[in-house]
């Protein structure tokens, strides 16, 4: 029989929520785990800022708490310092440890009634609305904690209000009352606990195929070790775009590889799906010429094509700003003058202001002058750029007329590639850094470039305005932040180059 750890925390019990097998690697085959990569970091970096920001914001308004503060995997005295405040009655405890069979679970704030000597337990959540795993999370947090021996009297989750302003931050947190939610999920905890204790006490591993529950509600750290043991051919059904979910039910009814005569007949693939397939079987590359000469027939030049970066935080940090709002540091504009003279004019910017906006607006607008207002702007996703344009306009009225202007010209090329382009390469997806490279070769990969990414942009620019980092560390930063903003606006022109002149 295998053994298992006297404690689990309440996060690996939540992965066997998702999947059993998943939780069985996590506890008996742990080096098949690979590390954190740069993004998921950067997301558990934000949960844990949501978290100290509202324990912060609590303190001044509850000043008699106190937090328990031990190492992360320091169990027993974590559970050893919760013990000793309770005694205590303390009136606010932030991050209490409890035990209950093995389970372990830490809650973000407990406060105290001595009237009725029952306690509130909260959590905060780092979006903008609770989901169906929050309940999960908080409810079996609450089944610990109570069959520790805590009596409770209400459960409740934070989650972020996106309609809060900086530097307004009273009503950052919208809190909302679960308990009445919860009563009906808490009574199956003990079976799903039973259940899957059972599982990480055998000698094997469950055989659980692959499925939804491999990406939802979060993607599965173990996902590519799982799918390697599959033997899924590299021409399957995972290159088809726009799929989504519906490849799980092909999946489940072993319609995996493309060359399956049973792809062409189910309902389960759109027209255009079938279209994709049938591009990835012959490597033909489908173009709907006439359709695109359409598309871009309303097209003005000269071309401006135009790429923002931008930073976004779930505790906004400018003025007037809103959480998760994007606030653009950085631009790149490539200037198209005719599709005869490919030869273009190139302009950027990039800020390390506290504060970008600003110099950034008047920068763009003072570009924009050089060219006749009839000049169409093009952006990948411009509803990216477009909604950048809206939130700068509406800070900065004074500009308001010149940045609209800008953002009622926007193209955006994208939905031409979606609807009358499709190669192979592409696989499964659209975006600029896999459709570019499939049409215009190895020079238009990203490959090479030290930021090849928006995520990568965006945690470049947050130590570029780190005081502590280095005056070598900041030029270098910049080097590499103008050389990723200006690849996507070449890269762009490039593209629809090709687009004007296919079949000229």
């Amino acid at each position: 029989m295998m053994t298992i750890p006297k404690l689990i925390s309440k996060a690996k019990i939540l992965r066997g929520y998702q999947c059993d097998k998943s939780f069985y690697l996590s506890m008996h085959q742990k080096h098949l785990e690979p590390k954190p990569d740069q993004k998921l970091q950067a997301l558990f970096d934000q949960t844990n800022r949501v978290v100290e920001f509202a324990r912060q914001q609590y303190s001044n308004i509850y000043t008699d708490s106190v937090i328990v503060e031990n190492t992360p995997w320091d169990f027993v005295g974590a559970l050893k310092k919760t013990k000793e405040l309770l005694s205590l009655k303390t009136k606010v405890i932030f991050e209490a440890a409890f035990e209950y069979k093995g389970c372990f679970a830490r809650i973000d704030m407990m406060i105290y009634n001595p009237q009725t000597e029952r306690w509130q337990i909260s959590e905060f959540k780092s979006t903008t609305k609770i989901k169906d795993e929050h309940l999960e999370d908080i409810n079996l947090q609450t089944w610990i904690i109570a069959n520790a021996g805590l009596p409770i009297e209400k459960i409740s989750i934070f989650h972020i209000n996106n309609l809060c302003t900086a530097p307004n931050f009273e009503n950052l947190f919208i809190e909302v009352d679960v308990t009445e939610k919860l009563r009906e999920l808490y009574s199956g905890v003990s079976n799903k606990l039973n259940l899957l204790f059972d599982t990480i006490k055998n000698e094997s591993v469950p055989n659980v195929d692959l499925g939804l529950h491999c990406t939802k509600p979060n993607p599965c750290v173990f996902f590519d070790h799982c799918k390697s043991q599959k033997n899924i051919p590299i021409e399957s059904i995972f290159n088809i775009p726009t799929l989504n979910e519906k490849k799980w039910d092909l999946y489940a009814k072993n319609m995996i590889d493309i060359f399956d005569p049973r792809l062409l007949e189910t309902d389960d693939l759109t027209e255009k799906q079938k279209r994709f397939l049938d591009v990835q079987k012959t490597k033909k590359r489908f173009t709907d010429t006439a359709e695109v000469k359409k598309a871009l027939s309303t097209w003005q030049f000269p071309l401006i094509f135009l790429d923002f970066e931008t930073m976004s935080y779930a505790i906004p940090v400018y003025e007037g700003s809103r959480p998760f709002q994007q606030v653009p540091f950085q631009f790149s504009i490539h200037v198209l003058n005719s599709i005869d003279d490919i030869k273009t004019e190139h302009y950027e910017f990039l800020s390390d202001e506290k504060d970008p906006r600003l110099s950034l607006t008047k920068k763009l607008i003072e570009i924009f002058k050089n060219y006749p207002q009839s000049s169409s702007v093009v952006a990948y996703y411009a509803k990216f750029e477009a909604g950048c344009l809206q939130d700068l306009a509406d800070y900065f009225p004074q500009f308001s007329d010149e940045l609209k202007s800008i953002q009622e010209r926007l193209l955006d090329p994208l939905p031409i590639f979606r609807e009358y382009i499709y190669d192979h390469q592409f696989k499964d997806s659209f975006s600029l850094k896999s459709v570019a490279p499939a049409l215009l070769g190895i020079d238009a990969s990203y490959t090479g470039l030290d930021i090849a990414d928006g995520g990568e942009a965006q945690r470049a620019y947050g130590k570029l305005i780190n005081s502590s980092t280095s005056d070598a560390d900041k030029k270098l930063i910049i080097t590499n932040l103008l050389a990723y903003c200006k690849k996507d606006t070449q890269v762009l022109v490039d593209l629809v180059i090709w687009l004007f002149k296919l079949d000229n």
